[in-house]
């Protein structure tokens, strides 16, 4: 089991997980053998598509974007503190980006259709109704999902209304890949946590979940989503109970 050099202190933490605020990649949260299961993140895309598609956001949020300018240094990052599935949102462009930084470890590039998203609104070019997943399995051999054959293509419109975060991923899409992806008793990672949808699905799932958020905006945010989920009856609760519970130490 991969152990913590120092123990952190959380921002926020339930009886299922801990939320931490911090850089995932200056934080060490786990070293090598670690007993997270899934990885499920949406990290910020590529330079041109933030620059070609946030403008609007960023005044209606009052943030600056940053995009992500070390992908392969995030990736490898994921992959050494998963033993087994890494689930990364990306640009439908980048798919091809990560499969050349860990050919070895890739194992197929999913999309999220979004059904209705808004259209180009500069009418000059087709708009982007999908986005891509990028999904690496860190041992690639014994590998198992809840899926069975199904195609890695995952119908849901755009979050809207009670959004809270710009890139704010649908909750019944993130419920579904975690339910995919991982099994009761589990313990989920996102280090880059945003509003905190990973949490509040892991909370409605039973599932043990780690998050990261360099934002303290959006820590406080994902605490006040995450507390008033976790006070909710959780989905599958018996089957959690009976799980024995997997531990990362210094974290539960």
């Amino acid at each position: 089991m991969r152990l913590i050099k120092k123990r952190l202190k959380s921002y926020f933490e339930t009886k299922l997980g801990k939320l931490y605020h911090g850089d995932c990649l200056n934080m060490d949260i786990v070293k090598e053998n670690s007993s997270i299961d899934l990885v499920l993140t949406d990290p910020p895309y590529d330079e041109i598509t933030h620059h070609g598609a946030m403008t609007g956001s960023e005044k209606k949020f009052g943030i600056d974007f940053k995009f992500l300018d070390n992908p392969e240094e995030v990736l490898d990052h994921l992959l050494i503190v998963s033993n087994a599935w890494v689930l990364i949102f990306c640009s439908l462009e980048m798919l091809g980006k990560y499969q050349s930084f860990r050919i070895d470890k890739y194992v197929r590039g999913g999309v999220w259709d979004r059904v209705i998203s808004a259209p180009q609104m500069s009418g000059d070019r087709p708009g982007q109704g999908a986005e891509g997943i990028a999904i690496f399995h860190s041992v690639r051999k014994n590998m198992k999902w809840n899926g069975r054959g199904k195609h890695a293509i995952w119908r849901f419109p755009v979050e809207r209304g009670k959004k809270v975060h710009p890139t704010q991923k649908p909750l019944a899409l993130i419920q579904l890949l975690i339910s995919l992806f991982s099994d009761v008793g589990h313990i989920v990672y996102d280090p880059f946590l945003g509003g905190g949808t990973t949490a509040v699905a892991c909370e409605k799932l039973g599932r043990r979940w780690i998050g990261i958020e360099l934002d303290e905006k959006y820590c406080e945010i994902a605490a006040k989503r995450i507390e008033a989920e976790s006070k909710l009856p959780r989905l599958f609760n018996a089957g959690y109970i009976k799980q024995k519970k997997k531990k990362v130490d210094g974290l539960f």
